[in-house]
């Protein structure tokens, strides 16, 4: 064992660049602690990371299983009693192994985690801190069903390739937090192009999609009334309904800006433009839907649910990446944007909550009419804009009929 064991270091010295994900390094970890004959009946391997819903992840692999499994920890498990009350959190606050002999019941009755193991017939119980980067840290817990437990120079072996396990560890969590912070910040799509290295200034593309802006009316007024602090909780609860609206329709966010936001639900080949079309107005309606259902969590001197105008508009824009040498922006730019931003500004005029374009609604099943024909600045044309029939009255104005496509 001892010479062996030098061969999973051997293997994580030179698969350092290999394991993309913290599943793949802890699937292949046990599979080559197995292969040199480690007593290995259970293994996790968790690490806490930087993100704004996760506190981590951890992977378990036990005897029986084909492949390891990971589970992401969110922030509010961390408060939970099966992670007070257990070793791992020990580990983490004193930066220090532990170790509990299963086959002495008395041992580590203070944790409840460890009677489930002596249940499943583990003997032994080994945890170990890996410190890696700045302030990161990993757990790795082995057990094994030997009676006896683990070998004194089994465990020596198994901690000289912590060195090297805390490299490829860093390795990967690196990769992930770059992922989390460029998909948070910058949203799936953007995220991607900046980590497959569409990072100059000028690079751009053409794309097809349903632009979708909104924005929270009397934000001025609430402000003022309950200060920008407060505010901010109420503006991180209308952004949510508007995410989540949108995230069903598969819609991307591309910017928050102060109370608004600006979306795009993109025409691929799997999606046409009738379809992405109606995926901007069903995200519509579901995010005023949304908005009514959370008025109870306002303050008291807010009356009523939050409004918010939304303008849904199809056309091609410029999908790029613009800005200072080193301050860089992904932005859309062209006719279409600044249509729909006019449009959207109509919304709080009248006190539309949806008001949409005739590319829009010729693409719609559901009864619209038309509210008139608009100018708007930077616009060579008027612009007939339209709404959803009112079901409970007759439309006031002239009904809009769906063209064949």
């Amino acid at each position: 064992m001892d010479s062996r064991i030098e061969d999973v270091g051997e293997w994580l010295l030179h698969a350092a660049s290999g394991p993309r994900t913290l599943l793949s390094l802890t699937h292949s970890l046990t599979q080559r602690l197995q292969e040199v004959g480690f007593p290995l009946s259970r293994l996790n391997l968790g690490v806490f990371a930087v993100h704004p819903e996760m506190a981590g992840y951890a992977v378990y692999w036990e005897e029986g299983m084909t492949e390891a499994v990971e589970t992401p920890i969110r922030h509010e498990d961390t408060l939970e009693p099966v992670y007070l009350a257990s070793p791992i959190r020990w580990m983490v606050e004193n930066r220090a192994p532990t170790r509990f002999d299963l086959e002495d019941a008395d041992q580590g009755r203070e944790f409840s985690v460890l009677g489930e193991f002596r249940t499943d017939g583990h003997t032994d119980y080994r945890g170990f801190p890996i410190e890696y980067g700045e302030n990161g840290i990993a757990i790795l817990t082995v057990c094994t069903r030997r009676a006896g437990g683990f070998e004194s120079y089994e465990i020596a072996g198994l901690t000289q390739v912590f060195p090297i396990l805390q490299l490829v560890i860093e390795n990967v969590e690196t990769r992930r937090l770059a992922k989390t912070v460029l998909r948070t910040y910058l949203g799936r799509n953007t995220g991607q192009m900046v980590l497959d290295g569409k990072i100059r200034r000028g690079q751009g593309e053409e794309i097809q999609a349903a632009l979708w802006p909104c924005d929270l009316r009397s934000f001025t007024a609430m402000t003022e009334m309950i200060g920008s602090m407060a505010m901010i909780d109420i503006v991180n609860l209308y952004f949510e309904c508007m995410a989540q609206a949108v995230w069903e329709e598969d819609g991307e966010i591309l910017k928050f800006m102060g109370d608004a936001m600006l979306v795009v639900f993109r025409i691929t080949d799997e999606v046409s433009p009738r379809e992405a079309a109606k995926r901007g107005i069903r995200a519509a309606k579901s995010a005023q839907l949304r908005l009514a259902e959370v008025a109870h969590q306002l303050p008291a001197t807010i009356h009523g649910p939050l409004q918010t105008g939304i303008a849904v508009h199809l056309g091609e824009v410029v999908y790029g990446n613009i800005g200072a040498r080193t301050r860089l922006d992904f932005t859309v730019m062209g006719r279409s944007v600044n249509l729909v931003a006019r449009l959207q500004s109509v919304t709080g005029d009248l006190g539309e909550s949806v008001l949409f374009s005739a590319a829009v609604a010729q693409h719609l099943d559901e009864p619209v009419e038309s509210i008139g024909e608009y100018s708007f600045k930077g616009v060579e044309q008027p612009v007939e804009v339209f709404r959803l029939a009112p079901k409970d009255e007759p439309p006031q104005k002239k009904k809009y009929r769906r063209k064949e496509l």
